[in-house]
C-alpha cells in the first residue's frame, strides 16, 4: 500500500504530469531502488515521455509501518542518475 504524505504532494506531483498509476508502477516494480537523505528510499523507473525521449520517474517515499508514503516524485534525465 501506499499514499502521499499531505495533499499538497499530490498536488505537486500530479502538476509535473505524473499520474498516480504511474507512481504506483514505479513503487510496485521499481528498475532499481537507492537510499535516500535519512530513512528515505528512492524508486526510479525509466519510461518514455512522448517527445522527449526517455525519462526517469523518481518517488522519493518512506516506509511507515508497511506503509509506503510518498513525499515527493519527479521527472529526471537517466544519465544524471542512472550508471551503465
Amino acid at each position: 500500500m501506499w499514499r502521499y504524505a499531505k495533499e499538497s504532494v499530490r498536488r505537486k506531483v500530479l502538476a509535473r504530469e505524473l499520474s498516480d498509476e504511474l507512481i504506483e508502477a514505479t513503487l510496485v516494480e521499481p528498475d532499481s531502488i537507492v537510499a535516500g537523505r535519512g530513512k528515505r528510499l528512492i524508486a526510479q523507473k525509466l519510461l518514455p515521455k512522448t517527445e522527449l525521449g526517455k525519462l526517469l520517474i523518481r518517488v522519493i517515499y518512506e516506509e511507515i509501518q508497511g506503509e509506503k508514503v510518498v513525499v515527493t516524485a519527479y521527472w529526471a534525465r537517466p544519465e544524471r542518475y542512472r550508471r551503465g
